[in-house]
């Protein structure tokens, strides 16, 4: 992906869980997620156990082959950008996670009142419950589209594990071919060969 690209796609998911924060913060109950606690847990629970494994596979996929220098860094590089990719998604999960199950501990119920001295006789309001519902939407909505990445990111270990295959048997049948030949030109220079040899015919 191009620089510009990549800043696209960064813009394009931010403006989304601004957008899923807002509309949570402004339009969504305070307890919206009372009754699929379990369920978040464990759709959270199930990414960060997914992630783990590719982060281990990422950080042991390169291998130098018959790479040269200049692809191996440029391969190093991708995977570095795809530990990040994977490292978020774990964090995100795990703040998601935590966030659920505050709300459950504090029975997704908790208004804080602030006194305003301005206006006699006025409160202010503040419903924190509400700001951790707005919290769990924008990291579901970081999942999802965080999550489009995964498939990606494998595909192209896969990719990259299979280029590394076919230069190691590359190389492998190159030496063969090597040994195979230095093989007959042993041959060719033991003395006698290529020599015409008469047979004689045994009589009867």
């Amino acid at each position: 992906m191009t620089r510009v690209g990549a800043l696209i796609a960064r813009t394009w998911t931010m403006a989304v869980v601004a957008i899923a924060t807002l509309v949570a913060l402004i339009f969504f109950p305070a307890n919206a997620y009372e009754n699929v606690t379990q369920e978040l847990i464990a759709l959270f629970g199930l990414m960060m156990a997914a992630v783990l494994p590719t982060m281990v596979l990422t950080a042991s996929a390169l291998r130098s082959g018959n790479l040269s220098v200049r692809k191996i860094a440029d391969y190093h590089l991708a995977l570095q950008t795809q530990m990040k990719v994977w490292v978020g998604l774990f964090i995100i999960s795990l703040v998601a996670s935590f966030s659920v199950i505050l709300g459950k501990m504090l029975d997704w119920s908790v208004v804080i009142t602030f006194p305003m001295e301005v206006v006699a006789g006025r409160s202010f309001q503040l419903d924190l419950i509400r700001i951790l519902t707005a919290l769990i939407t924008a990291c579901f909505a970081l999942v999802v589209l965080r999550g489009i990445a995964v498939g990606k990111g494998i595909s192209s270990l896969l990719r990259l594990s299979g280029e590394i295959a076919l230069s190691e048997a590359k190389s492998r049948d190159e030496a063969r071919h090597a040994a195979g030949d230095l093989a007959v030109g042993q041959m060719r220079d033991r003395p006698g060969f290529g020599a015409y040899v008469e047979l004689k015919q045994r009589q009867a």
